[in-house]
């Protein structure tokens, strides 16, 4: 290996705790551009007319669960993101239609899964059995790492969802019915934000939809302030883009999942496990999340004259997940270039797209 490309041939440490779907269902994400020409299609727009194929045989997919395509918290971020209400409530419409809130779980979550993994292989196994987590879950909490379900406490805090459930009108069935309507409602409310009449209020309540985008833009600035590094000495983009973009992962992105791992193990510090540089790559190089962030950020940053920006962030974070977890992904057409280009769509034996178009036609083969 050397310090620009990851070597092609090095096998992923594949998470064995992480359960994945049934092999007959296929995982289909879609950028929130995709989901937007979507909602065109469903709602008579002019430009919709492109994308009614494309609807229609994931509606009929889905519909039969050869398909499922999940959210992720990037579209829950980018969705707060679209100012016009009407825009916003139909692209969420077909959001719940094809995905059920079905959903990936958190991009943190996936990160200390894999560093588990990782470090079991690097001879420091876990002290005791973990659990399993499925990758696929339900509903916006999950979506943000939260265990999700309805509970109902008392005064004092305690939860009596187990005497309400069985003190309920109507029996324990009506309890149920009521929970999965209430949690639907927050999923939907959530999804589509508050109309123009509640948005008021809720920001005197202190809700703030610009939160996720400025965090984003902090990033940026990051990514912004390290081309300036590498304008500085620009032997490292020639040389060790690759090894650089590695460690800052390390650093600043993974840096509470993997110490979390590591005290787990008692191990005090990186060294214990990373002795060299070389063993560091292979470390990073065998996550697949990790590989999909450092691949994309490494190659993002090769062009010195980019202008890095809160949706590059969005972008980056989406296709870490999506690309090493679906089956198929279908993003933007630099994002979709640059994932193919460098390899890491066909090392992960992920299909990644540009157009809704390619979509159709790799379903019906």
């Amino acid at each position: 290996m050397d310090g620009l490309t990851r070597a092609n041939d090095f096998p992923y440490l594949w998470p064995s705790r992480l359960v994945r779907p049934d092999d007959r269902v296929s995982l289909v994400y879609l950028d929130l551009n995709h989901w937007i020409y979507l909602a065109q299609a469903a709602n008579g727009h002019p430009d919709g007319r492109l994308f009614h194929d494309a609807l229609a045989l994931l509606r009929a997919l889905c519909s039969e669960g050869r398909v499922v395509c999940p959210l992720s918290s990037t579209h829950y971020m980018e969705m707060w993101g679209i100012g016009d209400e009407r825009r916003r409530f139909d692209v969420a419409a077909v959001m719940e239609e094809l995905s059920n809130f079905r959903c990936l779980i958190p991009r943190d979550m996936l990160m200390e899964i894999e560093f588990e993994a990782a470090l079991d292989q690097f001879g420091h196994p876990s002290p005791q059995p973990h659990d399993s987590v499925e990758l696929l879950g339900c509903g916006v909490l999950r979506t943000f790492g939260m265990r999700g379900g309805l509970r109902i406490r008392d005064r004092d805090g305690a939860d009596v969802t187990a005497r309400a459930r069985r003190e309920w009108p109507g029996g324990a069935q009506a309890f149920d019915a009521w929970t999965v309507d209430s949690e639907r409602l927050l999923d939907r409310s959530v999804l589509h934000g508050p109309s123009a009449r509640e948005e008021p209020t809720l920001r005197e309540l202190g809700w703030d939809p610009t939160t996720a985008r400025r965090i984003a833009e902090q990033r940026a600035e990051q990514e912004r302030a390290q081309v300036s590094c590498f304008d500085a000495q620009p032997e490292f983009r020639r040389e060790r883009l690759r090894d650089v973009i590695a460690a800052r992962y390390l650093a600043l992105e993974a840096e509470p999942q993997l110490l979390r791992s590591m005290r787990a193990r008692g191990i005090e510090r990186p060294s214990a496990f990373l002795p060299d540089l070389e063993v560091a790559r292979t470390f990073t190089d065998s996550l697949p999340s990790a590989d999909a962030y450092i691949t994309v950020v490494t190659e993002r940053h090769r062009d010195p004259n980019r202008q890095w920006t809160a949706h590059d962030i969005f972008d980056i974070d989406a296709l870490a997940v999506a690309v090493p977890y679906c089956d198929v992904v279908v993003t933007d057409k630099a994002a979709a270039h640059s994932a193919n280009a460098t390899g890491l769509a066909a090392r992960l034996d992920t299909t990644v797209l540009a157009k809704l178009d390619d979509l159709v036609a790799e379903m019906a083969a």
